[in-house]
């Protein structure tokens, strides 16, 4: 789902030192996929440990995952990953817009802390769709802009400014039936 809300630069500053990984913690990664996750610039961040190896499992388990962040990390969008105990009871998973900080587009993606691996892969699978839907619209600057491009290409759900789109459905669905083999 994506969530609409207009987060302050407090979240900002908050999650401008992600975890450095380790360098043994990316060994099963191909030295590309290792750079994507690893890199100083890259576009595609997490804020803990257990974050990072389920990315770094979606790159070397979904082809369609790792597609994800290649793209991504071409664009001029950059995406925290973290996990939430504060989520709507009904809601896995969202993604919000940061304030505009320089020459870069700020997004938030938060999930739920309960997950399996595979089902945090796949939603996180589903809201880097939602990430790639906004760096393709360059017009995406701030939360009206936003609410503009999900108003076009998506369909309301439940709440206020609460949208999703069938690419991300589909997204979220191709990564899990990859997941499982």
């Amino acid at each position: 789902m994506l969530a609409l809300l207009s987060v302050g630069l407090v979240c900002l500053v908050a999650l401008a030192d992600p975890v450095a990984p380790a360098p043994s913690s990316t060994r099963s990664l191909s030295p590309a996929h290792d750079l994507l996750l690893t890199a100083p610039d890259r576009r595609v961040r997490v804020t803990d440990a257990r974050l990072f190896s389920i990315l770094a499992e979606g790159m070397t388990r979904s082809r369609t995952f790792a597609s994800l962040v290649t793209s991504l990390n071409r664009s001029d969008v950059i995406v925290y990953i973290e996990t939430s105990m504060t989520l709507p009871k009904d809601t896995m998973g969202r993604l919000t817009m940061l304030p505009l900080a320089g020459e870069y587009r700020y997004l938030r993606v938060q999930i739920r802390n309960d997950l399996t691996r595979r089902e945090a892969i796949a939603l996180i699978g589903h809201e880097l769709q939602h990430a790639l839907e906004i760096a393709d619209a360059s017009e995406v600057r701030d939360t009206t802009s936003l609410i503009k491009l999900y108003e076009r290409i998506g369909h309301a759900t439940k709440g206020d400014h609460a949208y999703d789109t069938d690419a991300a459905q589909s997204m979220g669905r191709l990564v899990r039936r990859e997941l499982a083999g």
